[in-house]
């Protein structure tokens, strides 16, 4: 199954299980409709390549590239992705949704993200910054550590959210959802005591 995945340029309606592809040439390739089951794709470079309609279920897309790829109706649910830029995606058309993944240190600034849904996932030292993430949902999730700045988070949820920072001054927060305890977070920025 690697070697069609590696060798073949166009791939369609096609389930990809229990491959391990760990810092394999994947460029220049399409996708549709395809499902990546349980697999490592690990410092993969998927750069220029295109996907739509595809599943990550259970993968390490760790330190994978995705430099000028388009991503259109691609879900990812409990996979883990560690150092992933995708600032660097084609910006055209994006349509990406986490579910139950870890993201850490990942970098999502300058994208388009309205409607975008990022829940029951642990999104750690990730950085937001210059992004639409309007209308997104992030409910459940887990921020620590990671950077809102200069984004649009209009009607974005983030209920039963944690241990996120949010400065709105720096960031659109009308009609933004959130709940309590963690709610709290958005007075730091204006240096008052609660008691």
């Amino acid at each position: 199954m690697i070697d069609i995945l590696l060798c073949e340029g166009e791939h369609e309606d096609m389930i990809f299980t229990h491959i391990k592809a760990i810092e394999k040439d994947l460029t220049n390739k399409t996708f549709t409709n395809c499902q990546f089951i349980n697999s490592d794709f690990t410092q993969s470079n998927f750069s220029f390549s295109f996907f739509e309609d595809c599943l990550f279920k259970e993968c390490n897309l760790s330190l994978s590239q995705f430099k000028d790829s388009k991503l259109r109706n691609v879900e990812f649910q409990n996979c883990k992705l560690l150092g992933v830029s995708f600032s660097k995606i084609d910006s055209f058309i994006i349509d990406i949704n986490f579910k139950d993944c870890l993201i850490q240190n990942c970098n999502f600034s300058d994208l388009n993200l309205k409607k975008s849904i990022f829940q029951e996932c642990k999104v750690l030292e990730s950085d937001f910054i210059n992004t639409d993430l309007s209308e997104s949902n992030f409910t459940y999730s887990i921020l620590t550590g990671t950077k809102f700045n200069n984004s649009n988070l209009s009607k974005a949820d983030f209920s039963f959210a944690k241990d996120y920072s949010i400065n709105p001054l720096n960031n659109k927060t009308k009609k933004t959802i959130v709940t309590l305890p963690d709610a709290i977070s958005l007075l730091k920025c204006f240096d008052i005591i609660i008691k």
